[in-house]
C-alpha cells in the first residue's frame, strides 16, 4: 500500500520487539503483555501500514511476515471500513504482488493472504472487482510454479464467503456477493481442476491439492454432483484409490459427493454412475485385510452410501443388497472404531426392512437374513478379551458395548426380540453345556449383556423365554463377572416381575445374596437390581418389608456408601407404596435406627473424621429416603408428627452446634433438613426457631453456603404465610447472613464466594418473590443490592444470572399489586446504587454475560427507568464511558451513546440500544478469539 505514515518505520520497530518478546522471553507475563500489545496494534490504522512492510520485507523472520498476512486478514475482517474504496483496491493489488513474492512458500503465509484476498472479494462490489475468480486463474493459472497458489485460493474462497460470519456485509451484500464469486464460476472452476489433475508431469501433492479444493466447493455446495458427473473428476477419484498418496483425501471427496446426492429424484443419473463404481469396491476391502486404515477409509465411502440411500435399498434390493453386505463385512471387522462407523447405517436401515415385513413384502428376506447375521457379529464384538485390560482400555469398552447395544435393539426391531432373547439364551445353553473345562466365561457373559440391551424390547406379555431366563441366571457358574452380570439382567426384566409376583421370593433371595463384600461391582449391581425391583414390585413387596428392613439392617455398616443409598431408595418405594398409616409407622421404623446412629456420634467426646463421615453418610441416606417419600404422607401425617419433626431435628442441632464447622456434615446436614422441610410441610414449623438461630450463627462462623440455602429456602416455603413471630425470626436469619455476606466481600474476592453469593442472591430472590418486607423493610436492603452488584462481575454464568434475575424481580415489584407499598424504598436504592448496577450490567453485557442473559439485561434496565427516570440515560452513558475498549471500541461505544440521545430515552429505546451494544461487543471478541488463534499459529 502506498502513503505509508512517517511513523511505520518506528511501528515495524515496535511490532518485532512485541513479536520477539512473544515467542522468545521466559517470563509469563513478558508474553502475556506483548499479546496484548500485539493485538491492540492490530485494531489500529496504522496497522496497515506496517503490515504491508512486514509482509513484503523477505529477510525478517517468517513469524514476523507471518504476522504481517495475518493482520491483514484481521483487518480486512474487521477494519475494512477505515479504508476508501480506493485504499481497498490498492490493498487488493499489493496481496496479489505478495501471493506471487510468496508463490513458493511458506504454505502458511500463502494460506493467510488467500484468506485476506477472500474476505477482500466479498466486500468490495463486483463494479470495482468484477470476474475474481477468472482473473485468478488468468493471473496465477498459467505457469507451473503458481498452480499451488491458485488451488490455494480456490480451495479456501468457498469456506470463507460461505461459512466466516465474521465478516460484515448485509445480506444484500452477501446474496448479491455470493453468486458472483462462486455459483456463477462452479463450472469454470472444475474445468481448471479437471484440467491439472490430468496435467503432464503432475505430482500427487498437486493431485491432492486439486482434490482438496473440489471439496471445498462440494461442501459449500457450488458445486453440485450432476455438475461433477459431468468431468473427469468423478472416475479419477475412484481411480485415486488405489494410490496410497491419494487414498484418504479420495475417499472424503467420494463420501461428500455421495453425500450431495441425497435429494435422490434430482440426482439419479449421478447416483447410476455412483452405485456400480461403490459395488466394484467390496474385493479392495478383502484384499485390504489388516490395513485398518484402508479398511476404514473404504467402510466410509460403503455407509455413506447406504445413509444416503437408505429409502432405496428395500426397493431395489437386487441391485443393492451387495453395498448392505459390504457393510455387514465392515462391521463384523475386529477394529471396533471402524465397526462403530455402521451403527447408524442399521439403525437407518431397519425402518424400511421392518416397513416390508409387515407388509409382507418378499423384498425384507434377504435382508432379514443380514440382520441375523449382524446380531452374531455383534454378540461376538461383546466377548471381554481374554488379555486382561487396562483400565482405560476396560472403560472405553465398556462404554462401546452400549453402543453396539442399541444396535442389538436395531436387530431386535427386524428380527423380533424375542427372537432375538432366544438366540442369546440359546447361546447361553449351548456354553454350558460344553465340558467344563472348555467353558469361557465371556461365551456366557456376552450374550447375557445383550439380554440386557434389548429388554427394552421385550413384550412384557412375553411368556416363553423370560422364564427361562429368570430359571437360568441363578444356577450360572459362580464366576464374579456372571455373576454381575445375570444381576443386571433380572434388573432390567423387574417390570416383568410385576406382573409375575410369584418370582419375588427366587429373584430377592437371588439379589441379597450378591451383596458379596469382596467384590464392589456385584454388590453394586445387586444394589441396582434391589432398587428396580423395589420400584417396578413396590405394592408385591410390602409383605416382604420385614424381610427388607432386616436385610438393610445387617449390611448398613458394611456396604459401600452408593450401594447403600440405593438400597435405601429400593425400600422407600415399598414403604410409599403402603397405605398411609401403614406407611407411617414402616417410615419410623426404618429410618430411627439412621437418626439413631446419628445421635450416638453426638454423644461422642471427641468423634474422628471416621465417625463423623459415618454420620454424614447415615443423613444422607435419610435425604434420600425422605426424596422419595416427598409429600406423599403429607396430608395423612397425624399432628404427633410435628414432636417427631422437633425431636430428629434436636439430634441435627447437636450434631451442628459440635460439628458444624466441617464442610460435609454442613452439606449433608442441609440436604437433609431440605427434605424433611417438605416431608413435613407445617409440621415442621415448630423447629424452625431453633433451626434459623442454629443455621444464621453455624453461617456466620463458617461462611459454608449451605447455611444460607437452607434459610432461603425456609423463607421461601414459610415466609408468605408467616405470622408475625415467624415473620420476626426469618427477618432476623436473613439480617444475619446479609451482614455476614457483606464482611466476606469486604475480605475475600468475589470469584471465592460463587458459592455463597449463588445461594444468598436465591435467598434474596425467594423473598422478593414470598415475603418482599423481610428484604425492603430490613437495614440490610442496600447491603443486598450491593452483593448482586458485585455478583454480576464474577466469572461464574450461574452467579451473576441469578443476580440479574434478582435485580430484575426486586425493581419490576413496584409494578405488581402488591408491590406499590414498596416504591419508596426501592427508588431510594436505585438512585444510591443505580449507576452501579448499571455499570456492572453493561460491563457483564460486552464481556463476560452468556447470550441468554441478554433478556434479563434489557428487562432490568427498562424497570429502572420508572424507578430512576431523569438518571437513568446518564448513568447508561457514563457506564458506557468507561467499558474496557478491549470489549467495544470507541466507535462502536459512540455509536450506542449516539442512540440514547436521539432524543428523550424511552423503555421502548433500551432494547435495541443495547442490542447494538451487545452485538459491537460479540464483533469484538470474534475478532480477539481470531487473533488469539493466529497468534498462536506463528
Amino acid at each position: 500500500m502506498s502513503g505509508a505514515p512517517a511513523g511505520a518505520t518506528a511501528g515495524v520497530q515496535d511490532v518485532l520487539v512485541a513479536l520477539q518478546r512473544l515467542y522468545s522471553d521466559p517470563d509469563p507475563a513478558v508474553k502475556s503483555e506483548a499479546n496484548d500489545a500485539l493485538q491492540h496494534f492490530q485494531k489500529t490504522q496504522e496497522a496497515w501500514n506496517t503490515a504491508n512492510a512486514l509482509l513484503l520485507t523477505q529477510d525478517l523472520p517468517l513469524e514476523s511476515r507471518l504476522f504481517g498476512a495475518q493482520t491483514f486478514r484481521s483487518k480486512i475482517t474487521f477494519d475494512l471500513q477505515q479504508l476508501p474504496l480506493e485504499a481497498q483496491l490498492a490493498l487488493r493489488d499489493t496481496l496479489l504482488e505478495a501471493l506471487a513474492l510468496y508463490a513458493q512458500g511458506p504454505r502458511v503465509v500463502q494460506t493467510q493472504l488467500c484468506l485476506s484476498l477472500a474476505a477482500l472479494a466479498l466486500q468490495i462490489p463486483e463494479s470495482h472487482w468484477g470476474n475474481v475468480v477468472p482473473g485468478m486463474i488468468e493471473r496465477f493459472g498459467g505457469r507451473p510454479d503458481t498452480v499451488n497458489v491458485l488451488l490455494e485460493f480456490l480451495s479456501v474462497l468457498p469456506e470463507e464467503v460461505a461459512a466466516n460470519h465474521r465478516i460484515p456485509v448485509s445480506n444484500a451484500t452477501y446474496h448479491e456477493r455470493m453468486p458472483q464469486l462462486l455459483t456463477q464460476q462452479a463450472s469454470m472452476v472444475l474445468e481448471v481442476l479437471s484440467m491439472y489433475i490430468q496435467a503432464d508431469g503432475v505430482t500427487p501433492a498437486i493431485q491432492e491439492t486439486v482434490f482438496h479444493c473440489l471439496r471445498s466447493w462440494l461442501k459449500a455446495g457450488e458445486v453440485t454432483a450432476n455438475q461433477l458427473a459431468t468431468t473427469p473428476l468423478l472416475a479419477l477419484a475412484f481411480q485415486a484409490l488405489e494410490s496410497d498418496a491419494l487414498f484418504d483425501v479420495a475417499v472424503d471427496v467420494l463420501c461428500d459427493l455421495i453425500h450431495e446426492t441425497q435429494e435422490i429424484e434430482e440426482n439419479q443419473s449421478v447416483i447410476q454412475m455412483l452405485l456400480p463404481r461403490i459395488e466394484a469396491l467390496r474385493p479392495a476391502l478383502v484384499q485390504a485385510g489388516e490395513d485398518e486404515d484402508r479398511v476404514r477409509g473404504l467402510c466410509r465411502i460403503f455407509v455413506q452410501a447406504g445413509e444416503t440411500y437408505h429409502t432405496l435399498f428395500v426397493q431395489h434390493a437386487n441391485e443393492l443388497l451387495p453395498i448392505v453386505q459390504a457393510v455387514l463385512e465392515c462391521a463384523s471387522y475386529h477394529d471396533l472404531d471402524i465397526v462403530q462407523i455402521t451403527f447408524r447405517f442399521w439403525y437407518l436401515l431397519a425402518t424400511h426392512v421392518h416397513k416390508a415385513e409387515a407388509a409382507n413384502d418378499p423384498a425384507a428376506i434377504p435382508f432379514r437374513q443380514v440382520y441375523e447375521q449382524l446380531f452374531a457379529i455383534i454378540i461376538r464384538h461383546l466377548h471381554f478379551p481374554n488379555e486382561e485390560l487396562t483400565g482405560q482400555e476396560r472403560d472405553d469398552f465398556r462404554s462401546f458395548r452400549h453402543y453396539m447395544g442399541d444396535t442389538l435393539k436395531d436387530c431386535c426391531y427386524v428380527l423380533g426380540a424375542e427372537a432375538c432373547l432366544a438366540r442369546s439364551l440359546q447361546m447361553i445353553e449351548t456354553a454350558l453345556a460344553e465340558e467344563s473345562p472348555a467353558l469361557r466365561w465371556q461365551d456366557i457373559e456376552a450374550p447375557l449383556f445383550s439380554m440386557r440391551s434389548m429388554g427394552a424390547q421385550v413384550d412384557l406379555r412375553e411368556d416363553e423365554v423370560i422364564p427361562r431366563i429368570f430359571a437360568i441366571v441363578p444356577r450360572l457358574p459362580p464366576h464374579p463377572r456372571l455373576r454381575y452380570a445375570g444381576l443386571l439382567v433380572l434388573s432390567r426384566y423387574t417390570e416383568w416381575v410385576e406382573q409375575h409376583p410369584e418370582r419375588i421370593p427366587e429373584v430377592l433371595t437371588f439379589i441379597t445374596t450378591g451383596f458379596d463384600r469382596s467384590d464392589k461391582d456385584i454388590s453394586a449391581a445387586a444394589a441396582q437390581a434391589m432398587n428396580f425391583l423395589c420400584q417396578d414390585c413396590c405394592e408385591h413387596l410390602t409383605p416382604y418389608f420385614d424381610q427388607l428392613l432386616e436385610f438393610f439392617r445387617s449390611v448398613k455398616d458394611q456396604l459401600a456408601v452408593d450401594d447403600l443409598l440405593a438400597v435405601a431408595e429400593a425400600i422407600a418405594h415399598v414403604i410409599v407404596s403402603m397405605p398411609p398409616a401403614q406407611a407411617t409407622e414402616s417410615l419410623l421404623l426404618f429410618t430411627q435406627p439412621l437418626l439413631q446412629n446419628v445421635h450416638e456420634i453426638t454423644v461422642l467426646p471427641s468423634p474422628g473424621k471416621p465417625e463423623l463421615m459415618r454420620a454424614a453418610d447415615r443423613m444422607e441416606q435419610l435425604a434420600r429416603i425422605l426424596q422419595v417419600m416427598g409429600v406423599s404422607l403429607a396430608s395423612t401425617l397425624p399432628e404427633s408428627c410435628a414432636a417427631t419433626c422437633t425431636e430428629a431435628y434436636g439430634i441435627l442441632d447437636r450434631l451442628l452446634d459440635k460439628h458444624g464447622h466441617a464442610y460435609f456434615i454442613s452439606e449433608r446436614t442441609s440436604a437433609l433438613i431440605r427434605r424433611a422441610l417438605i416431608f413435613f410441610g407445617t409440621r415442621a414449623e415448630p423447629t424452625l426457631p431453633a433451626l434459623l438461630e442454629r443455621f444464621a450463627s453455624c453461617f456466620e462462623s463458617t461462611g459454608y453456603s449451605g447455611y444460607v440455602w437452607i434459610i432461603g429456602k425456609s423463607i421461601d416455603q414459610f415466609g408468605h404465610q408467616a405470622g408475625a413471630e415467624l415473620h420476626s425470626l426469618l427477618a432476623r436469619a436473613f439480617e444475619r447472613i446479609s451482614s455476614k455476606v457483606l464482611q466476606l466481600l469486604q475480605t475475600t474476592p468475589p470469584d471465592q464466594l460463587s458459592d455463597v453469593l449463588d445461594d444468598y442472591l436465591h435467598t434474596c430472590l425467594v423473598t422478593v418473590q414470598t415475603a418482599p418486607g423481610l428484604l425492603i423493610a430490613s437495614p440490610v436492603f442496600p447491603h443486598a443490592v450491593h452483593a448482586a452488584v458485585v455478583a454480576l462481575g464474577v466469572l461464574s454464568p450461574a452467579v451473576h444470572g441469578i443476580a440479574s434475575d434478582f435485580l430484575r424481580a426486586l425493581f419490576e415489584l413496584p409494578t405488581g399489586q402488591a408491590g406499590a407499598a414498596y416504591a419508596d424504598p426501592i427508588r431510594h436504592v436505585v438512585a444510591e446504587q443505580g449507576f452501579a448496577v448499571c455499570q456492572a450490567l453493561l460491563r457483564g453485557l460486552v464481556t463476560i454475560f452468556p447470550p441468554e442473559n441478554m433478556p434479563v439485561v434489557v428487562g432490568t434496565i427498562k424497570a429502572m427507568h420508572p424507578l430512576a427516570p431523569d438518571s437513568l440515560l446518564p448513568w447508561l452513558a457514563a457506564s458506557a464511558e468507561q467499558l474496557p475498549s478491549s470489549a467495544v471500541s470507541q466507535e462502536d461505544t459512540l455509536k450506542f451513546l449516539e442512540s440514547l440521545h436521539s432524543g428523550p430515552l424511552s423503555p421502548e429505546q433500551i432494547k435495541p440500544s443495547l442490542v447494538v451494544l451487545y452485538g459491537a461487543s460479540r464483533k469484538s471478541r470474534e475478532r480477539a478469539r481470531l487473533d488469539k488463534e493466529t497468534l498462536g499459529d506463528t
